[in-house]
């Protein structure tokens, strides 16, 4: 198709030339473009954003990596959060002992393990306080503490936190025990011991649980003798039990034989008594004379047949204890006496002459006889 002409100007055609062309012809209405995009410059711009979103890129990373603040761990979990960053294992344990003490009053031994682990702070509730976050971790923490085994016969009945609370335990229970009639001084009448153990915390019993576990009660039958005296409201009594309940553990005796009692007649008592044996001890308790002694004094200038009382003698008094021991309100063993002088006796105090005179008559018969 033959080229339009819409200039209405005559067309021209350039001659074609003999030499070669280096470049292609452009049309005249593209050489200013092809000449404008081959001396465009290179543009930077992309290149600096991409450092600048390296760098923010490179700072969020080094801001979340970067280790600021220290993990509390027991036994692999976490359980708080510390800024001090100088800390280390064994100050934090150290720390954590000491808190535990204070606050058990006892020796302790831990037995979770407790680590310290780097960590960044960020989204992390990290407090500068390392003591409060201490005193946290010590309520997650497991230990054993040195406590106080209470042993009965060498045996382990319950354990308190130290000696003092033992002692506590022991005196309670026998400030609270009621005595049988007539006796005194309650001690225990089995061997009672302590010990030392390291248990976990939730082991160790208070005064008042210790107190009641200790003070549980049995029954046990016991058979009387009738001795002079005895009457069944009396035995009754002394059993700790009510006329209708010793008439119960007796069948054969009734109201009306109750009162005809003989002596050696074997009557079945019932008695409540505590599982740890107590001692208790009738005392009984009298004044007796201490008689006085006669002691005598020579006075050689007296004849033999002199005699005089120096001084009078006077009794003394003495007080004359007697210790029956019972256990759980049962007589067993034998009564112990004991004295306690009073008032020192007076000895009598006689004198007596020793003197006895020279006969001087044979001495001078014989003389006579001699000088004849």
């Amino acid at each position: 198709m033959p080229p339009v002409n819409r200039t209405n100007k005559p067309l021209r055609f350039k001659e074609k030339s003999s030499k070669p062309m280096i470049f292609p012809l452009q049309p005249d209405n593209m050489s200013g473009a092809y000449t404008k995009k081959s001396r465009r410059r290179p543009n930077g711009r992309p290149i600096i954003i991409l450092v600048i979103l390296l760098a923010i890129i490179g700072l969020c990373a080094y801001v979340m990596l970067y280790k600021n603040a220290l993990a509390i761990q027991i036994n692999g979990e976490t359980a708080g959060y510390i800024k001090d960053m100088d800390t280390t294992e064994q100050e934090l344990n150290s720390l954590i002992l000491a808190k535990l003490r204070e606050e058990a009053g006892n020796n302790l031994e831990i037995t979770d393990t407790i680590t310290l682990r780097p960590v960044n702070s960020l989204f992390r509730k990290v407090s500068r306080n390392t003591e409060q976050v201490i005193a946290e971790v010590c309520n997650s923490v497991g230990y054993k503490q040195e406590a106080t085994t209470i042993l009965v016969e060498n045996k382990e009945m319950v354990i308190v936190s130290n000696v003092e609370k033992a002692r506590e335990v022991l005196n309670t229970i026998l400030d609270n025990y009621q005595c049988p009639a007539g006796t005194s001084e309650p001690q225990f009448a089995v061997k009672i011991n302590t010990g030392s153990t390291f248990v976990d915390s939730e082991e160790v019993s208070s005064v008042e649980e210790a107190v009641k576990l200790l003070s549980t009660t049995k029954t046990v039958e016991r058979e009387h003798t009738v001795v002079s005296g005895d009457s069944f409201g009396m035995i009754a009594s002394m059993a700790g039990m009510t006329e209708d309940e010793l008439l119960a553990a007796n069948p054969s005796i009734t109201n009306e034989t109750k009162t005809k009692l003989q002596i050696g007649q074997k009557i079945k008592t019932i008695a409540t008594v505590p599982s740890l044996a107590i001692r208790t001890f009738k005392v009984t308790t009298e004044t007796q004379d201490v008689p006085y002694k006669t002691t005598t004094r020579e006075n050689s200038s007296q004849p033999s047949s002199y005699s005089r009382v120096i001084r009078e003698g006077k009794n003394g008094k003495k007080e004359v204890s007697t210790r029956t021991p019972y256990v759980n309100g049962e007589q067993i063993g034998e009564p112990v006496t004991s004295e306690k002088t009073i008032e020192e006796a007076v000895n009598r105090i006689i004198e007596v002459g020793t003197y006895t005179p020279r006969d001087t008559s044979d001495s001078s018969e014989g003389s006579e006889d001699t000088e004849e």
